[in-house]
């Protein structure tokens, strides 16, 4: 009896282990996750929110000078270390055309503009604040090229109207055109010529004749 009692101990016991073994191999449920297991296993990546500004007008008109730019995002963004160059420069402040935000110098609300003057003495430019005037001048009766740069140098928008550093005459005379170079739609892709409007929504702004820009 014994013997019969020792050996049904000893199956009982067997099979409890290879119940056990196999419950631990079994995959975990879906609705049953593993403590080790990461709550998100694709986790959003640094950077996926960058934020990037871009040129949104652009006049060398007497009476206006100056360059807007406008925030497409959600997020208001500080200017510092945001720069603008003209023509492929050297970024420094014996450039025809250089700006950089610096500490205080302002910030651009989501949706929002920010208008950088290239006329120190252009009374009739919209009220000036302190930091947003860049050195040298803009035109628009020939070639140029803008560049906006953000803090970690990359350029990330940039307008051409007829500058070619490989001609022999980069910044080739061209028509003066009466009116602001602006994006039909703020941040839009198409450029129309259209009346100044600095500082404010290009959408629905009046055509300057046919809205063509020449040179672009």
């Amino acid at each position: 009896m014994k013997k019969v009692l020792y050996f049904a101990l000893a199956a009982f016991t067997a099979f409890s282990l290879v119940a056990c073994i196999e419950d631990k191999d079994d995959p975990q449920k879906p609705d049953e996750p593993g403590k080790d297991q990461p709550e998100n296993p694709n986790p959003e990546q640094p950077g996926d929110q960058t934020v990037t500004l871009v040129i949104n007008e652009v006049n060398g008109t007497k009476g206006y000078k100056g360059i807007e730019i406008y925030n497409p995002s959600d997020k208001e963004v500080d200017l510092k270390g945001w720069i603008v160059k003209k023509n492929d420069e050297v970024t420094t402040e014996t450039t025809t055309l250089y700006w950089e935000g610096v500490d205080g110098v302002g910030k651009i609300a989501a949706k929002g503009y920010y208008v950088i003057h290239a006329n120190k003495d252009d009374g009739e430019l919209p009220e000036k604040t302190e930091g947003c005037v860049a050195t040298g001048g803009l035109s628009n009766k020939k070639g140029v090229k803008l560049e906006l740069i953000n803090p970690e140098g990359k350029t990330v928008d940039t307008f051409n109207r007829g500058f070619d550093a490989s001609a022999e005459v980069p910044e080739a005379p061209l028509d003066e055109l009466a009116g602001s170079f602006a994006r039909d739609t703020d941040g839009g892709k198409d450029w129309k010529l259209k009346e100044p409007s600095f500082g404010a929504t290009n959408n629905g702004v009046a055509l300057v004749g046919d809205g063509v820009i020449t040179g672009m």
